[in-house]
C-alpha cells in the first residue's frame, strides 16, 4: 500500500512540477513574475474560463458576460476573485495520465461559486461539471481527428469519468461549456494510445442559486405527504402522552384507546429494546439477521463509494477489495441468499405450527393480507420520502443523482406496491435512473411468499410426498437456472470486477440476479429446514460428535468456496477467460450452498451443537437491532447515495478514513432506522395484532417472537437486498 502511494506521489508531483514550469514560461520573463494583460488572459481562459475563448456554437451572452468576468478578474473585483476561486483548473495532462489508472477530479468550489453576486453585472455564479471520455481515433495517422458528436449511452459509469467543475457566469449553458471545453482539448492523441479526450457536459450537473432554490419549493402532493407526516407525528405524540398518564393497562380499555395506544412511542420503545426471547423462538436467528445486516449495509456503502465521484484513487479502492482479506466483505451479495433462507424457514416452521393447531385449516385470506399489511406500510412511507421529500433534504455537485432516482419513483411507485419491481422495471442497473434498485429483495420475497403455501401444506399433509415435491421443485428451478446461463452467456457473479463482464452485468442482473425462479432454491432450502425444526421442536436431537464435526467443517468448506471460489479470477490479465463449466456451475449453485451453510449453523445452534458460536448468536444485545432490519434495510442505501451526492471534494481513500466514514454511516443508518421503527413500522405491526388477532391458543409472547419476524423477516429484512 505504501509503495503504490509513494508512485502515485511521485507522479503527482512531477506532473504539479510540469504545470507550475508551463505556466511560468507564459508569465512575462522579468524577475517580478508579473503578468501582461494578454498572457494572463490567456492563462485565466485555459484553466478557468474557456467559454471565452472561442466564438462559434457559442451564445452571445454567455461570451459577453465571461469577457466582463475576466475584465472584472484583471480589476481584482472582490465577487471575480471569489468566482475565479470557485472554479476547477483544466489541466489536460492531469484528465488522462499515462499508466495511471486513478481518475483526475478538479471539483471547485460550489457553494462560493452559487454565491457569487455583483450588482455591476447582470448574471451570477453557475457551478457545472464537465465530465471527460475518451474516443477512438478510427484513423491514427490523422491528428486532427474528427469526434462524432453522437453522445454515448449514459450509465452510472459516466459519473466516475475524470472532472472538473467549473463556475461560470449563469447565462452560459452546458452545451456552450460543452463547445468550449471540446475545442479547448483539440483533437490531440494521448501517448501511444489511440483515443482523443472529448468533454461530456449535461444541464442536470449545472447548477445556480435559483435553480437549487427553485428545487426546493414544495408542490400541492409534497405538501400532502408532508401533512401525513405530520399527521402520523402528532398521533405518536398524542398516543405517547396519553400513554404516559394512564395506567396503561390496555386490557381493561376500550377499542379507542388500545387502537390510539398502537402508536405509542413508550410502549413501542420498550419493545424495542426488550432482550426477552421466548422459550421455544429460534434465538440465533437474531444474531445471524444483526450481522447480515450489517454485512449488506457496509457493502452497499462501498459501492456507492466506487458508483458516485466519491473519491479520487478509485483504483486504489477496487484493488483492495480484491485482496483475500477483504473478500468477505466483498462478497456482500451472498448475504441475500441467507435472509431468503430464513424467510423461507421462519414461513414454514410458524405455519407449520399454525396447522398443528388449527388441524390443518389454513386460512389463506389472513396469511396474505397480514402479510402485506406487516411490509407495506413502512415500505410506502420510504417510497413518498424518497419519491417527493427525499431530493429536498440537501445539495451538492451530485445532487443531479438523487434527484434522477427521486424521479424514476415518483413513475414506478405502483410497481413496488405491488412487488413486480423485479421483472417490471423500466431501468437496467446501469443506468442513473434505476431507482431503490435493492428493493428487487422485497418483490422476489412476497413472490416466494405467494407460492409458498404449494410447499408447505402438502408437507404438512403428506409428509414424505410433500418433501419430495419441494427437492423435486428445488432441482427444477436449479436446472432452469443453468439453462439461462448457458443461453445467454451469463457472469458467475456481481462481485467480479472483470472489464470484460462490465457490458454483460445488466442481462446478469435481469436473467437471474432479480429474477425469483433463480433466487428461489434457498428460499426453499429454508422451508425444507423449517420443517426439520418444527418436527425436532422440543426433542433432544443427539448427533455423533464425528458426525457434527463432519457438518461444521462441510459448512465451513462450502461457505470458503463460495466467498473465495472466484477469487483467481479478478485479475483479468493473468486468467483472461474463465471455464465456462466454472461458470456455469459456480453461477447457479454458490447461492444453495451458501444457504446450505447458513442453515447448518441454525441447524446446529437450535439442538445443542453450536457451542460458543450459539451464545454469540442468541446474544440479547442483538434483538432490538434485529427488529430494526426492515427499516435499516429500506433506508441504508439511499442515504450512502445521498451522503456521496453532497459531497463537496471527492475523497482520497486509505484504510482509516474508510472505516470511520462506514461505520459512521452504519451508526447513522441504525439511528434513522430506530425512528422509522418506531413511529411507522411498529404502530403498524400493533394494528395488524389488533385487527387481525391469532386465532391461537399459544402464548402471546411465544407468538410474537417467531410469527412476527417469520411473516416480516427479511423482507423484512431485507427485507433486504
Amino acid at each position: 500500500m505504501m509503495s503504490v502511494f509513494l508512485s502515485l506521489q511521485n507522479k503527482l508531483s512531477i506532473l504539479l512540477l510540469n504545470f507550475v514550469l508551463f505556466s511560468v514560461l507564459t508569465i512575462s520573463g522579468n524577475s517580478s513574475f508579473s503578468f501582461s494583460q494578454n498572457q494572463f488572459e490567456e492563462w485565466s481562459i485555459q484553466s478557468s474560463v474557456p467559454t471565452a475563448l472561442f466564438n462559434s456554437n457559442i451564445s452571445e451572452k454567455c461570451i459577453k458576460h465571461s469577457r466582463e468576468y475576466l475584465a472584472a478578474l484583471r480589476n481584482r473585483l472582490p465577487w471575480a476573485v471569489k468566482m475565479y476561486k470557485s472554479s476547477g483548473r483544466l489541466v489536460e495532462n492531469l484528465i488522462y495520465i499515462e499508466g495511471d489508472e486513478n481518475e483526475h477530479h478538479e471539483s471547485g468550489l460550489f457553494d462560493e461559486c452559487l454565491t457569487v453576486q455583483s450588482d455591476g453585472v447582470s448574471f451570477q455564479g453557475k457551478y457545472c461539471t464537465v465530465f471527460f471520455g475518451l474516443h477512438a481515433v478510427e484513423n491514427t495517422s490523422n491528428q486532427e481527428n474528427k469526434f462524432n458528436a453522437e453522445k454515448e449511452k449514459e450509465t452510472i459509469y459516466s459519473n466516475q469519468m475524470p472532472s472538473v467543475g467549473f463556475c461560470l457566469p449563469s447565462t452560459c449553458t452546458a452545451d456552450d461549456l460543452n463547445s468550449a471545453v471540446t475545442k479547448l482539448l483539440g483533437s490531440r492523441v494521448i501517448k501511444g494510445r489511440n483515443f482523443s479526450v472529448v468533454a461530456l457536459a449535461n444541464e442536470n450537473d449545472c447548477y445556480t442559486e435559483k435553480k437549487v432554490q427553485a428545487s426546493s419549493k414544495f408542490d400541492n402532493i409534497t405538501v400532502t405527504i408532508l401533512s401525513v407526516f405530520g399527521l402520523l407525528a402528532l398521533s405518536v405524540t398524542t398516543a405517547t402522552l396519553h400513554d404516559s398518564i394512564t395506567d396503561n393497562v390496555v386490557s381493561r380499555n376500550s377499542f379507542a384507546v388500545r387502537l390510539l395506544h398502537c402508536f405509542s412511542a413508550k410502549r413501542n420503545c420498550k419493545t424495542l429494546l426488550s432482550t426477552e426471547v421466548a422459550k421455544d423462538s429460534l434465538s440465533c436467528v437474531h444474531g445471524i439477521r444483526v450481522l447480515s445486516t450489517c454485512w449488506i449495509v457496509l457493502f452497499h456503502i462501498g459501492g456507492s463509494f466506487v458508483v458516485l465521484r466519491t473519491i479520487y484513487n478509485k483504483q486504489t479502492f477496487i484493488k483492495n477489495a480484491f485482496q483475500w482479506e477483504f473478500q468477505f466483505l466483498s462478497n456482500g451479495f451472498f448475504a441475500v441468499d441467507t435472509f431468503f433462507l430464513m424467510s423461507g424457514l421462519l414461513v414454514a416452521f410458524t405455519q407449520l405450527r399454525e396447522l398443528d393447531q388449527n388441524k390443518g385449516f389454513f386460512n389463506l385470506k389472513k396469511f396474505y393480507v397480514r402479510r402485506y399489511i406487516r411490509l407495506t406500510p413502512v415500505y410506502a412511507i420510504i417510497l413518498a420520502f424518497l419519491a417527493k421529500i427525499g431530493s429536498h433534504v440537501a445539495t451538492g455537485p451530485n445532487w443531479n443523482v438523487i434527484q434522477r432516482i427521486s424521479k424514476c419513483t415518483r413513475e414506478n411507485w405502483w410497481m413496488h406496491l405491488l412487488y413486480v419491481n423485479n421483472f417490471m422495471h423500466p431501468y437496467s442497473i446501469s443506468s442513473p435512473d434505476y431507482a431503490f434498485g435493492e428493493s428487487w429483495y422485497l418483490a422476489c420475497d412476497m413472490q416466494m411468499f405467494l407460492i409458498s403455501p404449494l410447499f408447505i401444506y402438502p408437507i404438512w399433509r403428506w409428509k414424505g410426498a410433500g418433501l419430495i415435491w419441494t427437492a423435486i421443485c428445488l432441482f427444477v428451478f436449479l436446472g432452469t437456472s443453468a439453462s439461462v446461463f448457458i443461453a445467454f452467456d451469463l457472469i458467475p457473479t456481481l462481485s467480479v470486477f472483470r472489464p470484460s463482464f462490465k457490458p454483460k452485468m445488466d442481462t446478469y442482473y435481469d436473467k437471474h440476479y432479480t429474477d425469483t425462479t433463480a433466487r428461489i432454491p434457498p428460499y426453499l432450502i429454508g422451508i425444507l429446514l423449517g420443517w426439520l425444526l418444527h418436527t425436532t421442536k422440543g426433542r433432544k436431537i443427539y448427533i455423533n460428535k464425528y458426525l457434527v464435526a463432519a457438518g461444521w467443517i462441510t459448512a465451513t468448506l462450502l461457505g470458503l468456496i463460495v466467498t473465495y471460489g472466484m477469487f483467481p479470477y479478478l485479475d483479468e490479465s493473468t486468467v483472461p477467460i474463465i471455464n465456462p463449466f466454472i461458470v456455469v456451475s459456480y453461477g447457479v449453485l454458490h447461492h444453495s450452498a451458501w444457504a446450505i451453510t447458513i442453515g447448518w449453523i441454525i441447524f446446529a445452534c437450535t439442538h445443542g451443537y453450536g457451542g460458543i458460536i450459539n451464545r454469540f448468536l442468541s446474544w440479547k444485545l442483538f434483538l432490538p437491532f434485529s427488529r430494526m432490519s426492515y427499516a435499516v434495510y429500506l433506508i441504508h442505501v439511499n442515504l450512502a447515495i445521498s451522503y456521496g451526492a453532497q459531497l463537496r471534494k471527492p475523497l482520497y481513500v486509505s484504510q482509516l478514513p474508510t472505516l470511520t466514514t462506514s461505520f459512521g454511516l452504519l451508526g447513522l443508518v441504525f439511528l434513522f432506522a430506530s425512528v422509522v421503527t418506531i413511529m411507522v413500522e411498529m404502530p403498524f405491526l400493533n394494528l395488524e395484532k389488533l385487527l387481525l388477532p391469532y386465532n391461537s391458543k399459544a402464548p402471546e409472547s411465544k407468538k410474537e417472537n417467531v410469527a412476527d419476524y417469520s411473516t416480516r423477516n427479511l423482507p423484512n429484512i431485507l427485507r433486504n437486498n
